[in-house]
């Protein structure tokens, strides 16, 4: 089956379109609205307040949100949530020249709350137009490969129009990509109706959504193996550009350099091993991609020139191309479809808050001893993490499969039983 067969599908093309574009002005917003706040304050916290306010906060809201949201359809609510989101980067890009920071927190902390809920339901949007076609896995892979892409490019190109053009540019860019993604989805019939019940209150949903979530075992220990060896993950992004200049003694264009092998590892990883990896059980890739990460790591704590580090950022961006498809994958296979919007959600938010944690483990890490201790810790924790996963993955997939072995048992037995009653009438009735 060829991989890109899912851009077959109108609705699909639609969906992925506005996924990547989400991740590339969510790019070009964070990179703007940092340089905004940092001139407007040279202070650390406030930058800090402003990852917290875009990452942490959304964590915590991003599930009641989704719940609320997701018994809408999503041709209505995906461009109402993006046309609010263009709204709030105008706002932005019209205040830049002389911003208020409160004001600029505010609006970034509301729209880390709506990305969040828009790529849980346009993850659920994309189980339900897929699966039907079996298309699922090659769908979450060329999803994973654009996100990545946008991703590494992203935050670069965002630096570049702020700085070759002004802060405010960036942020009218960002305004308009969010403007395309509503137009792209409001002009699609194709896509899938809501699963929610209308009825049922969002509280209710939300509740139903995380007990449906935590009452499986494969599910609830990924989300908990998840949260814990992302956070070590996270670690490196808000020092690599440090490592990259100081470390590695690269220059000026070292970070961009990194930054493109890790996009190189991932790219590569979704468009020629793919059907490779789908060989494995989904319980097995995830603990594996995250240990082919944690090598990376490993390589870039020990190098010391800019080439060792390439070689450590393209095997770290192997295992990254695997490591979220894998977790949204075996998620999905394991979660009906009326709930597929609010345990996505409940993701988003778990991986949100992951890269809080980990962005605040590595700041205060950095500053008590140097890049490269944090460096190592990552490459520890991650490995750490991984084998304990693993262990946990293990023990549910032994669940998972006896609970098949007595399925199957049970089928059979019942057809066994089937049959002797068909035998059973069939037998001539003696007459003697």
């Amino acid at each position: 089956m060829s991989p890109l067969k899912p851009l077959g599908l109108t609705a699909f093309r639609r969906l992925a379109l506005s996924y990547t574009l989400n991740e590339l002005g969510w790019g070009f917003g964070t990179v703007a609205l940092g340089i905004v706040v940092f001139d407007r304050t040279h202070s650390a916290l406030a930058t800090t307040a402003l990852w917290i306010g875009t990452l942490l906060v959304p964590a915590f809201v991003g599930p009641a949100a989704t719940a609320r949201l997701d018994r809408l359809g999503v041709r209505r609510i995906l461009p109402a949530l993006y046309l609010l989101e263009a709204a709030i980067f105008a706002v932005l890009a019209l205040v830049s020249g002389a911003p208020w920071l409160p004001l600029v927190l505010a609006l970034a902390t509301i729209d880390g709350i709506i990305a969040l809920v828009g790529r849980a339901l346009t993850r659920a949007a994309v189980a339900a137009t897929l699966k039907p076609h079996g298309l699922l896995e090659s769908g979450n892979t060329l999803l994973n490969v654009a996100f990545s892409a946008a991703f590494a490019i992203g935050p670069a190109l965002g630096g570049l129009v702020s700085d070759r053009f002004g802060i405010a540019s960036a942020l009218w860019v960002s305004a308009g990509l969010f403007l395309t993604m509503a137009v792209a989805l409001a002009t699609s019939r194709s896509l899938p109706e809501a699963h929610a019940e209308a009825a049922a209150g969002w509280l209710t949903r939300l509740r139903g959504g995380l007990r449906h979530a935590l009452d499986n075992r494969a599910v609830r220990r990924l989300l908990i193996g998840h949260a814990a060896t992302l956070s070590f993950m996270a670690m490196i992004s808000p020092i690599e550009v440090i490592w990259a200049r100081e470390v590695l003694d690269g220059g000026a264009g070292a970070y961009g350099t990194v930054l493109s092998a890790w996009g190189a590892g991932t790219l590569i990883t979704g468009l020629l091993l793919s059907s490779l990896w789908r060989r494995f059980p989904t319980l097995v890739r995830v603990p594996l991609a995250a240990a082919v990460m944690g090598c990376g790591y490993v390589v870039m704590t020990l190098a010391t020139s800019l080439p060792v580090g390439v070689i450590g950022c393209f095997i770290g961006g192997v295992g990254n191309g695997f490591w979220y498809v894998s977790v949204v994958q075996a998620v999905q296979e394991r979660i009906g479809d009326e709930f597929q919007a609010r345990v996505m959600g409940l993701l988003e938010s778990v991986t949100a808050g992951a890269f809080g944690v980990g962005f605040l483990m590595a700041g205060t890490l950095t500053s008590l001893t140097s890049v490269r201790v944090t460096f190592a810790a990552t490459a520890v924790g991650v490995l750490v993490t991984t084998a304990w996963m693993a262990t946990m993955l293990r023990a549910a997939r032994r669940t998972e499969e006896e609970a098949a072995h007595r399925a199957a048992a049970d089928a059979l037995g019942e057809d066994e039983l089937d049959e002797a009653q068909v035998t059973s009438r069939r037998r001539p009735v003696s007459t003697s």
